[in-house]
């Protein structure tokens, strides 16, 4: 699975386009303040991944961040179908 904060990837085209899919870790979200956000971020993109998976997706683009609310960060991002140009 291809995850990208770019819209398009090298050597790919977009031949499908399967929606905004988005990922969080909202295990222990009460001691989250405590540790280091990278691991919960870590987290939320394998959430992603396994959403756009189910779409049938085999990329992820255009993935940002929400870390608004620290204690639960936020990874949003577009469900592709990706093939060699």
């Amino acid at each position: 699975m291809i995850t990208s904060t770019r819209s398009t990837y090298p050597g790919k085209k977009v031949v499908q386009d399967l929606g905004i899919v988005y990922g969080f870790d909202d295990k222990l979200r009460a001691i989250r303040t405590l540790a280091a956000a990278d691991t919960y971020l870590n987290q939320a993109i394998e959430d992603i991944r396994k959403n756009a998976e189910q779409l049938g997706a085999n990329a992820v683009l255009g993935i940002s961040f929400a870390m608004t609310d620290r204690a639960l960060p936020v990874v949003m991002g577009t469900a592709v179908v990706l093939a060699d140009e």
